[in-house]
């Protein structure tokens, strides 16, 4: 689940170098660790250090993208906005000044002050309203790197990368097919991403310690169903 400890993920390890970066700066669970890829994922892997290669990098994500999302949502508001982003700070909906943003070509001309406001919300997440919801919705708006990964009998719905908010025209995306190698984990159906390449990555989580030290998760999945 999201608030597994976030040396569980794959290639972090328990007490390896990698979790004790990633203690440093207050990153305990899978969802501080989902949240700042999210928000920040250059501070991220900076913070990991060279060690954390690209293939480390995308079997971790991977990995940290099975967990079960929940149906939390998250309400940040101002004096003429109001921002709701799913568990790990992906906007679902804005509405500001009145108007409601349904579509990225809406968010397009606004997106550096939504990028703002995503960051706003990440440094006062303990103070932003919790509401249950239904995570049906597509992102609309996310700063970092996200795979979408489509599992059999499992339909994901795709948002559209930043990269093509400033061209509607444009709305190939690439997207990886690959198979975690940990077919009794429990998917979920409901995760939105947004690609960051547009070729296929194939990488398969293997049951290797991990190159941060320490005791590896092995591939084990989470307790309790994530």
């Amino acid at each position: 689940m999201l608030n597994d400890e976030v040396w569980r993920l794959e290639k972090i390890g328990k007490d390896g170098a990698f979790h004790k970066k990633l203690a440093s700066i207050n990153i305990n669970s899978v969802q501080d660790f989902l949240k700042l890829s999210i928000v920040d994922p250059a501070k991220l892997k900076n913070i990991l250090g060279v060690g954390m290669s690209d293939r480390l990098w995308e079997a971790t994500m991977k990995h940290a993208r099975t967990c079960m999302m929940g149906n939390k949502l998250y309400i940040y508001r101002g004096s003429h906005f109001t921002m709701t982003l799913n568990p790990i700070c992906m906007v679902v909906k804005v509405k500001i000044n009145g108007q409601t943003y349904a579509t990225p070509q809406e968010l397009s001309p606004i997106r550096t002050y939504l990028e703002e406001l995503v960051r706003q919300a990440y440094a006062n997440w303990d103070s932003l309203e919790v509401v249950d919801g239904v995570l049906n919705e597509t992102a609309l708006l996310t700063q970092g790197e996200q795979i979408v990964e489509q599992y059999p009998n499992h339909e994901v719905t795709m948002a559209i990368p930043f990269q093509q908010l400033g061209n509607p025209a444009d709305t190939s995306m690439g997207v990886g097919y690959t198979d975690v190698g940990c077919s009794h984990w429990q998917m979920n159906p409901s995760y939105h991403g947004i690609p960051f390449d547009h070729s296929s990555v194939h990488c398969y989580i293997t049951h290797s310690s991990s190159e941060g030290g320490g005791t590896s998760s092995s591939g084990a999945p989470f307790p309790n169903g994530t």
